[in-house]
C-alpha cells in the first residue's frame, strides 16, 4: 500500500507537470493527459483541484468531436483574476 505521503508528493510534481505544460499555451485535459501520460481521469482531477486552488482556469470551451463543450485550461495570471 502507498503511504500518503508518497501520495501526496505523486500529486505535487502532477500539479507542476500540469503547471509546466500549460506555460506554453491553453490546453484541454486530453491534449494534458496525452502530453504528461497520465489517464484521463487522472488529469481531469487535477485539473479541477488546480482550478479549485485559482492556479488555473478555463476562459473558453471548445467542442469535441461529439458536438460537447470541452474547457480549454490555462494558467491564471493576477490581471485574469475575477
Amino acid at each position: 500500500m502507498i503511504s500518503i505521503s508518497v501520495m501526496q508528493s505523486m500529486t505535487t510534481k502532477d500539479y507542476a507537470r500540469i503547471l509546466r505544460c500549460l506555460r506554453g499555451d491553453p490546453k484541454t485535459c486530453k491534449e494534458v493527459a496525452d502530453a504528461l501520460k497520465l489517464s484521463y481521469p487522472r488529469a481531469n482531477q487535477l485539473l479541477l483541484n488546480l482550478a479549485q486552488k485559482r492556479t488555473i482556469h478555463s476562459p473558453r470551451c471548445g467542442t469535441n468531436a461529439k458536438g460537447r463543450n470541452i474547457n480549454i485550461w490555462e494558467i491564471l495570471t493576477i490581471k485574469e483574476d475575477p
